[in-house]
Formats: C-alpha cells, sequence, structure tokens
C-alpha cells in the first residue's frame, strides 16, 4: 500500500524520539547535579581549604558540564529532526488523503489573471498543483517551481533528463526529506538572495587605490600593539598618543562609515540562508546521483576549479564576523582598534574576486534540485503516475486513464483521450463533468512539459503551449462584461494561434455570458478560425448547433450523459463519441425544490 512507507517512517521515529527523550531528560537531570556539585566545591575551595585536589576536581566538572551541554544539544537536534521528519511524512499522508488543501504555502504571490492558463487549471493559489506537491522552502526553489509550472520552456531532451533526474529522486525517499528537514529549519528567516546576488556580480569596490588599502590594513597592525605595549609599560608620556592613534582610527573609520554600512547591509542579513545553503551542499556533496541531470548540476556546485561547499562557508564566516556589529560596545571597540568594518569589506571583497561570479549559479542548482523534488512527490502519492512520452511528429495528445492531480484518489475518474490534430466539441449535461475534463488535460500537460509525471496509465504529447478560457468574469470597475471578457480571451487564443500553431486550446462554456443566437453564431466563427489556423483544442458547450461543425474533417464531437435512477442523478463523468443526447436542467430543479410550472 503507497502509505506504508510513510507510515513505516513515522513510527520509526516516533520510536527514536522515545528513546532520545529519556536520554534528553537523563542529560537534564545530569547538568543540573553537575552544576550544583560545580558550585558546592568552588565554593569549598575559595571560602574553606583551597587544595590543589579540589581544583583538579572541579576542572574535571567543568569538562563534564560542557560535555553535557554538547552532548544535550546533539540530543535535542536529534529529537527535533525526528519531529520534523513525522511532519513531513504526515504531509505526505494528507496529500494521499486529500487534506493537503490546508498546507499553508499556496504560491499565492504567483498568481496572475492574465496568464495563459494558471487561473483556470489551478496552478498556484489555494487548492492549487503548487500547493499539493511544493516541498521547496528557499527564495529560489519556490520561484523555480512556480515558473516551471507556470512558463516551462523546456525542448524534449531536456524533458527527457528532467524525468530521469526526478524518477531517481523519488527512488531517494529520505535523501529528499532530508534535504527538506534542513531547508525547512530556517524558512521563516530565509530570504529572497537577490541583494547578496547583486552584490557578488557587482564590481563596486570600497577603495580603489590599492597603496591606500594596504595603508589601511596596515594602520592597526601597527597602531594596537603599540598602544597595548604603552599600556602595559605604563609609559605615561605617551598616554596621550595612545589616545591620538585611536581617534585616528576611529576618524579613518567614521569617514568611510556609511559606504560601509551599505556594502555590509548587503550580506549581512543572510546569516540563516548562508546556513541553509552550506548544509545542503554537504548533504548533496555525499549523495550519489546515476542521472546526468542531477550529475551536471553536482558539477555546477563541486566542480574542481570553483567548489561551492568552500566558498559558501567562507562566506558564512565573513557574516560572521560582519555581525558582531550588532554589539554596540564591541562594534565601537574592534573598530577603534582594528578598523573590523574595513577588514570584513577587504574581507568580502575578496571573496567576490574569487567567487562573485558563480553564486547566483550556485542558488539557482540548489532551486533546481528542491524543483525536481517537488515534481517527484506525484510519484510517492500515486502508483499509477507514469512519464509521458514526448511525440513532435504531430499535434497530438493521447493519454490512457488520465485523471485529475487535484482530485482524491478514491474520488478520480479516468478517461482515455487521443486528440490527433482535432477539435475537440464537448457536450452533455449540468455537472456531467466537461469541466473537469479540460481541467484534467491542461494540467497533465503543464506537468508533462515540466518534466514532471502525469496522472495516466500511459501519455504521449507534442510540445504544446497550452491557453485557456474558463473562469471568466466580468470587470464593474472597467465596465467590462462577461461576455466582452470572453470576447477578449478569445482574441487573444485567436491572436495567439496566427503566430504559433503549435499550441493547445481549451475554452469552456463558449460565450456563456450573452443569448442563445449570438453566443452559436459567435462559438461557430471561433471554431472555425481556430480550425482554420490549424491548431488544437477542446470546447464544451450546451449548445447541440455546434455538432454540426463536424461536417470538417478536424472536428469531432464527444459527450458526457447521465442516468436517473429513484429520482435521482447518476453521473460517471465519462467522455464518449458522439454528442449529448440529454438535459439535465429541470431534474435538478425539481432536485432543489422548485417547481416545473411549464415545460
Amino acid at each position: 500500500m503507497i502509505k506504508d512507507k510513510f507510515i513505516m517512517r513515522i513510527q520509526n521515529h516516533n520510536e527514536n524520539i522515545k528513546k532520545y527523550d529519556s536520554i534528553f531528560n537523563l542529560i537534564s537531570t545530569a547538568r543540573i547535579i553537575t552544576f550544583l556539585v560545580i558550585m558546592y566545591v568552588t565554593y569549598f575551595i575559595v571560602r574553606i581549604n583551597y587544595k590543589r585536589t579540589y581544583l583538579v576536581v572541579d576542572l574535571i566538572l567543568c569538562i563534564l558540564f560542557i560535555s553535557l551541554v554538547i552532548y544535550h544539544n546533539i540530543v535535542r537536534e536529534k529529537l527535533n529532526f525526528s519531529k520534523e521528519i513525522i511532519n513531513i511524512n504526515n504531509n505526505y499522508l494528507a496529500r494521499i488523503d486529500g487534506n493537503w488543501v490546508n498546507f499553508n504555502d499556496i504560491g499565492e504571490e504567483f498568481k496572475n489573471e492574465r496568464h495563459r492558463y494558471s487561473l483556470d487549471l489551478d496552478i498556484v493559489g489555494k487548492e492549487s498543483l503548487f500547493q499539493l506537491i511544493n516541498v521547496t522552502n528557499t527564495w529560489n526553489g519556490r520561484t523555480r517551481l512556480a515558473n516551471t509550472l507556470l512558463q516551462s520552456q523546456y525542448n524534449k531532451d531536456e524533458i527527457v533528463l528532467r524525468q530521469q533526474a526526478i524518477k531517481e529522486l523519488s527512488e531517494k525517499l529520505d535523501f529528499c526529506q532530508n534535504l527538506q528537514y534542513i531547508s525547512n529549519k530556517h524558512k521563516k528567516e530565509l530570504q529572497n538572495p537577490e541583494k547578496l546576488v547583486k552584490y557578488a556580480e557587482s564590481e563596486e569596490t570600497l577603495i580603489r587605490s590599492e597603496k591606500v588599502k594596504q595603508l589601511i590594513y596596515t594602520i592597526p597592525i601597527i597602531i594596537t600593539p603599540l598602544s597595548f605595549a604603552i599600556m602595559i609599560f605604563k609609559v605615561e608620556r605617551m598616554y596621550a598618543l595612545v589616545v591620538a592613534l585611536i581617534l585616528l582610527q576611529c576618524i579613518i573609520w567614521i569617514v568611510g562609515v556609511l559606504k560601509i554600512n551599505k556594502i555590509l547591509g548587503q550580506v549581512s542579513c543572510f546569516k540563516y540562508n548562508l546556513e541553509t545553503y552550506v548544509n545542503i551542499l554537504k548533504l548533496l556533496e555525499k549523495e550519489n546521483f546515476e542521472s546526468k541531470k542531477l550529475n551536471d548540476i553536482k558539477e555546477i556546485l563541486f566542480n574542481k576549479r570553483y567548489s561551492s561547499i568552500l566558498a559558501i562557508k567562507e562566506l558564512d564566516k565573513i557574516s560572521e564576523k560582519i555581525n558582531l556589529r550588532h554589539n554596540a560596545l564591541l562594534y565601537v571597540i574592534l573598530n577603534g582598534l582594528l578598523l573590523w568594518d574595513y577588514e570584513c569589506v577587504f574581507l568580502l571583497e575578496d571573496w567576490k574576486s574569487k567567487y562573485g561570479s558563480e553564486v547566483k549559479t550556485w542558488i539557482d542548482a540548489i532551486g533546481e534540485i528542491e524543483c525536481l523534488m517537488s515534481l517527484s512527490v506525484l510519484l510517492q502519492i500515486n502508483e499509477n503516475a507514469s512519464f509521458p512520452i514526448i511525440d513532435n511528429s504531430n499535434l497530438i495528445v493521447r493519454a490512457e486513464s488520465l485523471g485529475h492531480p487535484l482530485i482524491n484518489n478514491d474520488e478520480r475518474v479516468l478517461n482515455d483521450i487521443d486528440l490527433d490534430d482535432n477539435i475537440f466539441i464537448i457536450t452533455g449535461s449540468n455537472m456531467s463533468g466537461k469541466t473537469t475534463f479540460l481541467r484534467t488535460l491542461g494540467i497533465n500537460l503543464v506537468l508533462a512539459y515540466s518534466g514532471g509525471p502525469v496522472y495516466a496509465s500511459k501519455m504521449s504529447c507534442a510540445i504544446l503551449d497550452v491557453f485557456t478560457s474558463m473562469r471568466i468574469t466580468d470587470d464593474l470597475k472597467n465596465g467590462i462584461s462577461t461576455f466582452y471578457a470572453e470576447l477578449l480571451r478569445i482574441r487573444e487564443i485567436i491572436n495567439y494561434a496566427e503566430k504559433n500553431r503549435n499550441m493547445i486550446f481549451l475554452i469552456d462554456e463558449i460565450f456563456r455570458g450573452t443569448n442563445s443566437v449570438d453566443r452559436i453564431l459567435g462559438a461557430k466563427n471561433v471554431i472555425a478560425n481556430l480550425n482554420q489556423l490549424g491548431v488544437i483544442g477542446a470546447i464544451t458547450t450546451h449548445d447541440l448547433e455546434l455538432c454540426e461543425l463536424d461536417e470538417y474533417n478536424r472536428i469531432k464531437n464527444y459527450n458526457f450523459s447521465e442516468q436517473y435512477r429513484d429520482n435521482k442523478i447518476h453521473f460517471d463523468y465519462k467522455i464518449r463519441e458522439g454528442k449529448s443526447t440529454s438535459t439535465n436542467a429541470k431534474y435538478l430543479m425539481d432536485l432543489v425544490g422548485i417547481k416545473i410550472l411549464r415545460d
């Protein structure tokens, strides 16, 4: 059963929590006892009877206490790890059970009502594909996943490479969950690294003159030891010189402080980003991959010339030095004695000259790994998901047992489709499944072009640009009616088709916002135009008159129907060839309690 691997991991980590919890409590008690004994022995040494033996005992106890603190933190980390892994596996179970709609990260900021298909196919936002599969936590990972789903531009070869990588990651569940744990640890503190990348790629320097730079390097090396020597040897006549020298350094610091703050501010706020990147890189460095895509990413991150892990570690250390400035007193002392800010800037500039051009590539590579991991989630939660064959020989979309990924496994209805250089006119009564079928087709194509698995036992498709017209609403603010809004949308589809034949359109309930005469006239002309342009797609409608367009060779009629038993409507949501022969408005009105007074 598909749930078993997640349930087993939850059980294992629950056992770990029980074990580590008892150890954690034991160490807590040992720490308290050790601390109290240290206090007692120290008091005994100072106040009662000083002996070297007691001093040695006190020292041993202090070492023991420090060891207990260190081990306590290690156990705490293991406890936190097991708790988070349980949460991660519970989220996988929630995806299977349909409770993923409660996940917090929905990708709301990526919504765009003008997008070709995003809104209609539920790609981002509430109850979306993004919300279902997202396991990214870094800014680049989330953005990469959203962009992949919204505007993938991959060719056939790249899609195949991505498929191989996603399949391999689906077989490395522990690795994926460990990486998710690492990236989630400081998720709330992670920031958009744009400023960091911008600084790394810039050529700006604080001081262009190498001589001035060397002078600032040298001044603290001479002044600080000299000042300490004067103070230690109590050369009173030179105390004024000490004050003057320290004031000189303070003046040098103050002269450049505004520019320094601007430079250091571009890096200092990325402490948690850097820590997260380092830990992700450590995990990636140890993992062996077989797929070309994943090994190419490792080559980018760990090539012989530039190792990302060494570079990010080095930057992390520089960041720690920069962050000492948050202690006001220490900040003044360090700059008065050592010109600390200048030192930090010079370290940053040396680092930038070595690694700056590579930083964006490294951060993007980490984001790409997270994106591929997210797409592999579908293989984890559905045994019937498979990878489509990309076939550009013709404008085709063929699939067997095609289902909608956002519908629960026990409610999902599967359909076959054979769209081979055709336009489908789909008729059927209300609630019979027409719109869901269009969305099923569209969302699976989005997954296919992302390199991800689709919800079908078998699928082949050409690479096509998807364009939809489904959730059309009026715009009162700009005086646009529903009918006019749909006209504008369909004009976009036709204009797009004129420039690019490799597209598929999905139009739901065409021209629903106007009277039947205008609707039929308009719909016939839209379909005729799209047919003439040679694109493929599907249109749903209640107007059976449109079925007459099957006189064109490329246009075919399909329908969804229902059955009536025991005064109830029963839908099977299965698509069939031919036009619809039934309606259900009268039965639905009766079902909700509206009397039928006139037929």
